[in-house]
């Protein structure tokens, strides 16, 4: 058994090889039951399970796992990972038995390139980042006449910087601010208050996001003589569930030159970059643009619950993030009230386990799952708990 299963794992493992990179067209069939007699329903849910399959089957993670039962080999399973996206496909056939709706279809697939940075994750499935609002730590270093725009306008421009193909999905509001309520000689956690921690739910929520950006500019202080200013940035990512900061960096460069920006001068335009400035604060914020992504893309995937309707749970992630049909998530009833210390600082939230959630249909956007074994006695899943990839 074991010299055919290695075997056929490094014939795939070859053939993989040769097509990462490269565009490549398969033929997959996909099923599914017909339902209460409707057969569009059928053939809606039956396309999306071959284009999932088409995905699953180009450029794969292969992981081999072999179970027992007792002394006899019971199953070898061979897991799977996409990292293909489909982007034409066509119906070649399509039919039905009165109780299974079938589709075959041809998929051109389109691998990722790799990432300039070469330190991302890509494998399994891709996290939602909220960027959000860079105060100025200290507005005195900006002179009255002088651009503006820091505060709120740097989240676009790091979004802008993730590029065509980044490893995770980036969304921007330069209006969300997480006030850093923390001394300075505390450099290894933010204890937010109640409001903050408010804050950072809300916002990643309305974005389906797992993580947020947030940070501030330390220092833009310019010299006497107008001709070197620091650019002091600092950056923080935030965990969504509990606002609890998973990674912080600082980024600090020197610009010499023409650095007072007048205030005719639009944030983010040709003109802000062009100058000498410019081109160093560009710099700064393409570094903070390839950390956030480098380190959100490899932190742990979770999705939140939003609808319960008897046993199928709906997620807020689907086939975009890499959900695939099978995919397994533990899941967990969130507290709604976060643990504090006395004084009011937050240590974070308290879950217990509910169960294993298997994915069975979906979506672009969203996915459904069934829970593989009835919930204990007050651990029915309801609304804004989450599960976490395996």
């Amino acid at each position: 058994m074991y010299r055919p299963l290695l075997a056929w794992l490094s014939g795939l493992a070859l053939f993989l090889a040769g097509t990462i990179g490269h565009a490549e067209s398969v033929v997959v069939e996909g099923a599914a039951p017909l339902r209460n007699q409707n057969p569009l329903a059928a053939r809606e849910e039956a396309i999306r399970n071959a284009l999932a399959e088409a995905a699953r089957s180009g450029s794969l993670h292969v992981g081999s796992v072999l179970g027992t039962s007792g002394p006899q080999t019971a199953f070898d399973q061979v897991v799977v990972k996409a990292s293909a996206r489909v982007y034409r496909h066509q119906i070649i056939n399509e039919s039905h038995d009165g109780e299974t709706y079938r589709v075959t279809l041809s998929a051109d697939l389109e691998s990722e390139p790799a990432s300039p940075t070469g330190n991302v994750c890509r494998e399994g499935h891709t996290k939602r980042l909220l960027i959000g609002g860079f105060p100025v730590l200290r507005p005195e270093q900006l002179k009255i006449n002088e651009m503006s725009g820091y505060a709120q306008l740097s989240a676009g421009e790091i979004a802008r910087r993730l590029g065509a193909n980044p490893a995770i999905f980036a969304d921007y509001n330069g209006n969300t601010m997480v006030h850093f309520g923390v001394p300075e000689r505390v450099v290894g956690a933010i204890p937010l208050d109640l409001q903050a921690w408010s804050v950072v739910r809300t916002a990643t929520r309305k974005h389906r996001a797992q993580y947020l950006l947030i940070g501030r500019y330390r220092s833009l202080a310019i010299s006497a003589d107008e001709s070197h200013r620091e650019i002091d940035m600092e950056a923080l990512i935030l965990d969504a569930s509990d606002g609890s900061c998973v990674a912080r960096k600082r980024f600090s460069q020197t610009a010499s030159g023409h650095v007072a920006i007048p205030e005719s001068i639009v944030f983010g335009s040709t003109a802000h970059y062009a100058s000498d400035f410019g081109r160093v604060h560009g710099a700064v914020l393409e570094d903070v643009a390839r950390w956030a992504e480098a380190i959100t893309s490899c932190l742990p995937f979770s999705a939140r619950v939003v609808k319960v309707d008897n046993k199928a749970v709906y997620l807020d992630a689907g086939a975009e993030q890499g959900v695939s049909i099978g995919d397994t998530f533990s899941a967990f009833k969130s507290a709604r009230q976060p643990i504090t210390t006395p004084r009011g600082e937050i240590l974070g939230i308290e879950k217990r386990a509910v169960g294993e959630l298997v994915i069975t249909t979906v979506y672009p956007r969203f996915a459904i799952g069934e829970l593989t074994m009835p919930p204990s006695a007050g651990l029915a899943l309801e609304p804004d708990d989450e599960l976490f990839g395996r």
